[in-house]
């Protein structure tokens, strides 16, 4: 079978997920496997699997040598309905949230959905959701008591500077394909810079908890060293329910999120410091200035009652 891959054999060639692989079959965009007598796995041409590889590599070149074309933004209505639709090719009917229900979550939360946008060819290529949630409503999602579709648009709450949050991510995901690895990298780059902009913002988020529904999720989870929460659920639409913490306060963590966004959070502590410091050395100054004008005219007043007590007994 040296004309042939494993199915393993072409995910590494392609360098995508297992589940993108499979989907790929089904949509077509990859061969059906050959079954060959007295083996249980299929195999699938090596041509056109190095075909399929090529062209990868040619998508992504093309990106390299534009990636301004990529842009991290809140969504409108139509980009929601692409959003949707990836949803659709990952997840099951009944989970899906619709646009007007999203729609709504913003006059709670403007900034509740991102999107990664291609805009070039105005192509949603993968969604973040993400926000502060009513207190209640967020303990009952990680101990599995609801799920994200029973989050009504009131549940939601808008970032703030006068205390530090816990936000809840609702989901993240990019749309299946041969370049599916490449949105999600620039995707997760987008949200990390994305949870400085908020730093730099005075919004401060103290822990982030998600669940992850798929084993992509989980894999993405444990990737970004999220830690596992006590609990499991198992429901009709879903294969599983595992929740998890990121907790942005723990200085000796693993996670490079957690590492960069603590040293962001620590250089900005210092440069206030040093402007407040700059300050109060300015009302200092400005004190003494005050001090030495007021001196000054004190006694060009002084001198000039002298002048003219001398001339008056003249």
């Amino acid at each position: 079978m040296k004309n042939y891959y494993t199915a393993a054999e072409a995910i590494r060639k392609l360098k995508i997920p297992r589940s993108t692989f499979y989907y790929l079959i089904k949509q077509g965009e990859i061969p059906e496997g050959t079954i060959v007598p007295l083996r249980k796995q299929a195999f699938y041409p090596k041509t056109d699997i190095d075909k399929l590889a090529e062209e990868r590599a040619r998508i992504l070149a093309e990106f390299e040598q534009a990636p301004e074309r990529f842009a991290f933004m809140i969504p409108t209505r139509e980009d929601l309905v692409q959003l949707v639709d990836i949803d659709s090719q990952i997840f099951h009917e009944e989970t899906l949230i619709q646009p007007e229900q999203q729609m709504a979550r913003y006059a709670y939360n403007p900034e509740t959905i991102h999107v990664l946008k291609d805009t070039k060819t105005n192509t949603v290529l993968g969604g973040f959701t993400m926000s502060p949630l009513n207190t209640s409503v967020l303990e009952k999602l990680i101990k599995l008591e609801i799920n994200e579709t029973e989050v009504r648009p009131e549940d939601y709450r808008p970032y703030v500077t006068d205390s530090p949050q816990d936000c809840y991510i609702i989901g993240i995901v990019t749309r299946p394909g041969l370049t599916e690895k490449y949105y999600a990298s620039r995707l997760l780059h987008a949200i990390l810079d994305y949870l400085i902009e908020l730093l730099e913002r005075g919004i401060i988020i103290r822990r982030i908890y998600t669940v992850a529904t798929t084993e992509e999720g989980d894999k993405l989870a444990q990737g970004l060293y999220f830690t596992p929460l006590p609990g499991e659920w198992k429901g009709t639409y879903e294969d599983f329910r595992h929740p998890y913490i990121l907790d942005l306060e723990t200085q000796d963590s693993k996670s490079k999120l957690v590492n960069r966004y603590l040293l962001h959070k620590k250089n900005l502590e210092r440069r206030r410091k040093r402007y407040q410091k700059r300050l109060r050395n300015d009302s200092k100054i400005d004190s003494k200035d005050s001090r030495f004008s007021r001196t000054t005219i004190d006694n060009h007043e002084q001198k000039s009652t002298k002048r003219a007590s001398t001339s008056l007994s003249q």
